[in-house]
């Protein structure tokens, strides 16, 4: 990275994750006595947490100017596979997670659009003009590798740069392999080692690989409609995916269908 100039760059950032981060941090269990216990939070210093990690990173990647993505509370991977995510139906938010999403709406700029996950609108900045100038994406999300863009892993100490055929390639690993976290089941039997095995001899040849995909879900008697539905359900959404007149995503197409 050469000649940054901070005035005309964006930190892109994973709002979802970094709130969830510095609320769970904030909680503090208590035992009042030999049975009970309690759990509490600041508000005020889950803020300042997040305000002081916003600081940090942007300071690391000189970044001036901030902005904030979201997720909608409609989901349309939920509608196209109802299972999605099943696995963390039951699982508690920080106590203070909600008022830590709203500080960010106050304080920057933040974009949520209806039916996306804030990987999905991170997508659509990375890839579309709406922001001037670079862009670096902020994340602990490994998803973001299907996607065409610059990314400094919050585990990391270094940027991650993925070319548009690196993220095709991604997008193609996960539609073989699945991705356990988020309950896409992905080709029964087939790991991220398998699916390398697989894809990488047809790497930068959209047609041969999705040839590929189908030809193994096959073998595991699951038909193209079903290795389409994971494809769908992996793609993270860029700018391309997006129908702004109807405020809705494009359901990914195969290259096969798109050729047809």
């Amino acid at each position: 990275m050469e000649n940054i100039d901070p005035k005309n760059r964006t930190m892109l950032v994973d709002g979802d994750i970094v709130a969830y981060m510095c609320s769970a941090q904030m909680e503090e269990p208590i035992k009042w006595d030999d049975d009970v216990w309690t759990l509490h939070a600041s508000e005020s210093k889950s803020i300042d947490k997040l305000a002081d990690t916003l600081e940090y990173y942007s300071n690391i990647l000189l970044c001036r100017n901030i902005v904030i993505a979201l997720s909608s509370k409609n989901n349309f991977r939920k509608k196209i596979y109802p299972l999605y995510k099943y696995n963390r139906k039951n699982n508690r938010k920080p106590l203070t997670y909600s008022p830590c999403k709203q500080w960010l709406r106050d304080n920057f700029k933040t974009y949520e659009y209806n039916y996306l996950e804030g990987d999905d609108v991170l997508g659509i900045l990375a890839t579309s003009k709406m922001i001037d100038g670079d862009k670096v994406i902020l994340t602990k999300d490994k998803d973001l590798k299907t996607i065409p863009c610059t990314i400094w892993f919050m585990q990391g100490d270094n940027y991650t740069e993925i070319s548009e055929e690196d993220a095709d390639y991604n997008h193609m690993l996960q539609t073989l392999a699945g991705d356990y976290t988020d309950g896409i089941p992905g080709c029964p039997s087939i790991g991220i080692k398998t699916a390398e095995k697989i894809l990488a001899p047809h790497k930068g040849n959209k047609e041969a690989m999705w040839k590929a995909i189908v030809k193994r879900y096959e073998m595991n008697n699951l038909d193209e409609k079903h290795a389409l539905t994971q494809a769908r359900l992996t793609r993270i959404i860029r700018n391309e995916d997006y129908n702004y007149e109807r405020k809705r995503p494009i359901l990914w197409q195969s290259p096969k269908q798109k050729t047809s």
